[in-house]
């Protein structure tokens, strides 16, 4: 099947592939409850933080084609000791026509689907996965030019951390803050179950990214929001990535501030 060919609802699991990292047959941190996690290959961002930096290019040595089906009878595998499925990467919704047709085959098993996401995607193009997905787990990645340098410098593709910030504007704004743009649009549709950020010195403000997310926020006491502390373990630069990371004080600082403004849920992971 060719990749941008449409997968209809009758297009059989068994004729539709998908490239896979890897899959963790039980989790209970990839959303409410225990979970098989699903880690499909391919992200359109390049974040230094990147802790599975090998998830990021589209094919690799390691990963492999694999058929809806396939993936299917192993999440049946994990039946009755599981409540649902998360799909994650990478970035999932790269793949998002293919993952329609095992989520509507998932979800008649009496099982929940979850996406793992960075928020950029095209909206109005991911409203059939939109629509079958029960809850996104959703990272925001910061906000503003600093991005750029942070997530987006698919050249730099060794992951070293710069001495300096791309400051000339590449990425057009609306790009920049369509993950945002896209957690406003999915949380009056009850999809968000959490909302993440990593924190990390030096590339956005992130007490100004609080209080933009706290105006979301604070009307869905539902939703926890989670600072997580950024860290070196995994990263393609380690030695610069550490010399980043913020001191617990700090996060400490951030989660009380996030709680000031408005956020009903805030956890915190050192």
């Amino acid at each position: 099947m060719k990749p941008d060919q449409k997968c209809g609802s009758q297009t059989a699991l068994a004729d539709i592939f998908v490239p896979l990292h890897r899959i963790i047959p039980f989790s209970n941190v990839e959303g409410a409850g225990n979970r098989i996690s699903i880690f499909l290959q391919g992200c359109k961002l390049n974040c230094l933080y990147c802790h599975n930096p090998e998830t990021i290019p589209r094919h690799t040595a390691d990963s492999q084609m694999v058929s809806l089906q396939y993936l299917y009878e192993q999440v049946q595998n994990s039946m009755p000791f599981i409540r649902g499925v998360t799909v994650s990467g990478g970035e999932p919704t790269i793949h998002h026509r293919k993952l329609v047709p095992l989520f509507k085959a998932l979800r008649q098993l009496g099982l929940s689907c979850y996406l793992d996401s960075s928020g950029f995607f095209e909206f109005d193009a991911m409203q059939e996965l939109i629509q079958v997905t029960d809850k996104f787990l959703f990272d925001l990645k910061g906000s503003g030019l600093g991005l750029q340098t942070l997530c987006f410098d698919r050249k730099n593709q060794l992951g070293k951390v710069p001495h300096q910030l791309i400051t000339e504007q590449r990425i057009k704004t609306a790009n920049l803050a369509r993950n945002i743009e896209n957690l406003r649009k999915l949380l009056p549709l009850g999809k968000i179950e959490e909302v993440r950020l990593v924190v990390i010195n030096g590339f956005f403000d992130v007490y100004q990214l609080i209080e933009q997310t706290a105006l979301l926020l604070r009307n869905y006491p539902e939703v926890t929001f989670k600072l997580i502390r950024a860290h070196s373990k995994g990263s393609r630069d380690p030695d610069g990535i550490q010399a980043l990371i913020p001191s617990v004080e700090e996060l400490n600082k951030l989660e009380i501030y996030a709680a000031q403004c408005g956020v009903h849920k805030v956890v915190k992971i050192i």
